[in-house]
């Protein structure tokens, strides 16, 4: 069965390598193909990503100028992968895929012909076991480490189906599109499009008490507030118009109407992320609006 595995790096020049040497062990083939997308990167990715390639011709490297996954997974889906491929599969390159990972995922597509998609499970990090319960009880994907069958891939891009641009938190706008057929609405009862595949796990570092992690928290945290937003209007717009409602950019969901319903949680931890969202969000919808 013929893999093709898409990895997306963004300033991930430490982690890299290892993402990318444990994928023989996790059960690519000879006859695989790795593409590295290079997305917006401020480090060093791009030269260990090109000396990946030099070493190993399964290897592609593309650089991509902006950093922006959404963006990222809309240029392999709709134009770097191999029609041919039966299984595609998604990772960021900052994780590591267990010991027969990829074999598991293209495994679980190839035992369920009707699912779309199959999703891998956390092996690491101290919220593993609720995170993994989330994906088992929904059939939800995980970003870190999940697999499309050609099917799927050929199905988005008959669609002409694509990821608004900015766009945070894709895994869970693909798990959405997944399980109403690509049709968006408010049917999403289509729990065959994902199957779990329990043997199919992942490990990545977790956060420690040191100022650079410190900074990754505060960006992850600023990502995941504007990530619930996001959920609240670009899902209410999909539920009601269906997937053709899809946006090309992530901010034009915020008009001003959409944008007085939106209020800040009220939890110590993100509220004031929450705030400064509002804030941008609003500045950022004034000075389109005065544009016109």
């Amino acid at each position: 069965m013929s893999v093709s595995i898409c990895i997306f790096a963004r300033n991930e020049e430490q982690r890299l390598p290892s993402c990318v040497g444990a994928l023989g062990a996790a059960g690519l083939g000879d006859a695989d193909k790795i593409h590295i997308l290079i997305n917006g990167c401020t480090d060093n990715t791009a030269a260990a990503a090109r000396s990946l390639a030099e070493a190993d011709a399964r290897i592609t490297a593309h650089e991509l100028p902006v950093g922006d996954k959404a963006n990222a997974w809309n240029d392999y889906a709709h134009r770097i992968a191999d029609s041919s491929v039966e299984t595609h599969v998604f990772m960021d390159g900052d994780i590591t895929a267990s010991e027969g990972a990829i074999t598991a995922l293209a495994e679980a597509l190839r035992r369920s012909p009707e699912a779309y998609a199959a999703a891998a499970l956390p092996a690491a990090g101290r919220s593993r076991r609720g995170w993994a319960t989330l994906l088992l009880l929904n059939n939800y994907l995980s970003g870190n480490l999940y697999a499309l069958s050609g099917a799927a891939v050929a199905a988005f891009r008959q669609r002409d189906l694509r990821l608004p641009f900015g766009a945070k938190g894709e895994d869970g706008l693909i798990t959405y599109l997944l399980l109403t057929d690509l049709q968006g609405g408010s049917d999403d009862s289509h729990r065959d499009r994902i199957v779990i595949a329990e043997d199919a796990t992942f490990e990545f570092d977790s956060l420690q008490a040191n100022w650079r992690d410190f900074n990754l928290y505060r960006r992850r945290l600023r990502r995941y507030s504007e990530r619930h937003f996001q959920k609240q209007v670009l899902y209410r717009l999909l539920k009601e118009n269906g997937a053709a409602a899809m946006p090309e950019t992530i901010y034009d969901i915020y008009t001003q109407e959409a944008l007085a319903s939106l209020r800040p949680r009220l939890d110590p931890v993100n509220y004031w992320f929450d705030v400064a969202t509002l804030k941008r969000l609003r500045a950022r919808q004034a000075l389109s609006a005065a544009s016109i």
